[in-house]
């Protein structure tokens, strides 16, 4: 435990992206993200406090939307609702949030993420104040359009300063999740030099994400091949290759 001679309460970010339930500072969620399709236009959020104390949480939900390169974009929204707003939880206890999207479905997914803020507790008569680091937690809502289409491009591998880099392109009507970006160097002969992985991330309906991964000032040089591998969460693999009969080491 930290000891300091004034109250400070810091304030952590998760953001869950995997599938199934997770757990951040011992509230359990289940599921991670949520669906809302033209058939079941509403959902439940499950929560557990399994931490040592009782907790009271503030919900809200945001737009979401991707710039490209400075990443996730939020804002305010009335598209989908959630009850009840702010809930406590008791050690051991399980309660449910209800959502429910009050728009049309349409030709293109819509999304948007409901945070979970734990609030300060109420202050106690102590000799000595403690440093609280309070949770707050992302969870993606996607709500469905009316037919599915799936589809991506990848860009021309490219050589820069910041090292190999290629943008995907979602080309389909609801978002894309990429797992890992790996980068490989080869040297003349198809002598494997390097790999290296860049962790992945979601790509939304008509929207892009550029992936740099550096290449190693040590093997730049010796580089005759790369190879840019954007793994999906789905396991399906797509590659881009780039000849580098001069080397690989940018400008």
């Amino acid at each position: 435990m930290i000891r300091i001679g004034k109250r400070h309460i810091a304030l952590a970010l998760g953001v869950l992206c995997g599938a199934g339930r997770a757990r951040a500072s011992g509230l359990n969620i289940s599921p991670v993200q949520v669906w809302l399709t033209p058939d079941a236009s509403k959902s439940l959020l499950t929560l557990r406090n399994e931490g040592p104390e009782d907790a009271r949480y503030q919900v809200t939900i945001m737009a979401w939307d991707e710039d490209g390169r400075t990443g996730m974009k939020l804002g305010p929204t009335e598209d989908v609702l959630v009850f009840p707003t702010v809930l406590e939880l008791k050690v051991g206890e399980t309660r449910s949030l209800r959502l429910g999207a009050v728009i049309p479905f349409g030709p293109v997914e819509k999304t948007y993420r409901i945070f979970l803020e734990e609030l300060p507790a109420a202050e106690k008569p102590q000799t000595r104040s403690t440093v609280r680091v309070l949770t707050r937690v992302g969870i993606p809502v996607f709500v469905a359009p009316v037919k599915l289409l799936e589809d991506r491009k990848l860009s021309t591998l490219s050589i820069g300063a910041a090292g190999a880099s290629l943008d995907v392109q979602n080309t389909g009507n609801v978002h894309l999740r990429v797992d890992t970006v790996r980068l490989e160097g080869f040297a003349e002969g198809g002598a494997k030099l390097f790999e290296k992985e860049a962790q992945g991330w979601y790509v939304l309906a008509g929207g892009h994400k550029r992936y740099e991964v550096a290449v190693p000032k040590d093997a730049c040089t010796k580089v005759r091949r790369l190879v840019m591998s954007v793994k999906t969460d789905k396991e399906q693999v797509f590659q881009e290759p780039l000849d580098t009969p001069g080397g690989a080491c940018g400008t």
